[in-house]
């Protein structure tokens, strides 16, 4: 595993494990998983060796620094200053060793995604499409980023209503929220293909993304939004990473 690279599941989980923020049943089964495998336990050993060599190496350069700054150096690194910078630093520590280990480790589309999604704010519940008390109050968990509860309230409807594209627009982006790409992807493309649709562009957008989420990088490149100049040059910066 130490060779390639990580899904994004298993670099959570082990970032996790390393910083102990499972709880107990969660940590039973991930050390069963290391248990049976190796190439898992050396993930966790090195993104260890990362956090040491990082607290290690540059902590006590960046310790001198402030020292410096505040004009305590002649104290050395000895007495009550000591242990407020070591706090600091042990914060800076763990958290450029994780943006180190994510930029590479993780896939490029898995970190363009990562970079570049922000979920859609959703519509104002009083204004809503219609006098519909499931679809805003679908649209209230939406906002608080219940993705799950929204998706659910709205399938029923869009059952009653195929071609709603506004209902296919905001399933497609409770799935995206939710990581399942594949599920939203038939819904935004054909409310990008709908030229009679409010959220046509945006559904263009999202789409991109998603297919950059699923690993389907032929048809993110393939996919143009030149005419669109609220994410053209968003989308251009993207495919050049991708060449």
């Amino acid at each position: 595993m130490s060779q390639g690279a990580l899904d994004r599941n298993t670099f959570e989980a082990i970032e996790a494990y390393v910083l102990d923020r499972m709880d107990t049943d969660e940590r039973t089964v991930f050390e069963q998983r290391m248990a049976m495998e190796p190439a898992l336990r050396e993930e966790v050993d090195l993104e260890r060796e990362n956090i040491r060599a990082v607290e290690l190496g540059g902590v006590t350069r960046m310790l001198n620094e402030i020292a410096q700054e505040e004009g305590t150096k002649s104290a050395g690194l000895s007495g009550s200053g000591w242990g407020t910078y070591l706090k600091y630093a042990a914060v800076i520590a763990v958290i450029a060793t994780g943006a180190i280990w994510w930029f590479t480790r993780v896939p490029l589309n898995e970190r363009l995604f990562a970079e570049h999604y922000a979920a859609d704010p959703g519509l104002p519940v009083e204004m809503g499409v219609a006098d519909d008390p499931l679809f805003a109050d679908a649209m209230v968990a939406f906002k608080l980023g219940d993705n799950s509860e929204a998706r659910s309230k709205w399938s029923p409807l869009l059952k009653a209503e195929p071609n709603n594209d506004t209902l296919r627009y905001y399933i497609a982006c409770a799935s995206l929220g939710m990581n399942d790409a594949l599920s939203a992807i038939p819904l935004f493309e054909g409310v990008a293909n709908d030229p009679a649709s409010a959220f046509r562009d945006k559904s263009k957008w999202y789409l991109f993304l998603a297919y950059i989420k699923q690993g389907e990088l032929e048809k993110a490149k393939a996919l143009s939004l030149d005419d669109d100049p609220a994410y053209r040059e968003r989308v251009r910066a993207i495919k050049a990473e991708l060449e």
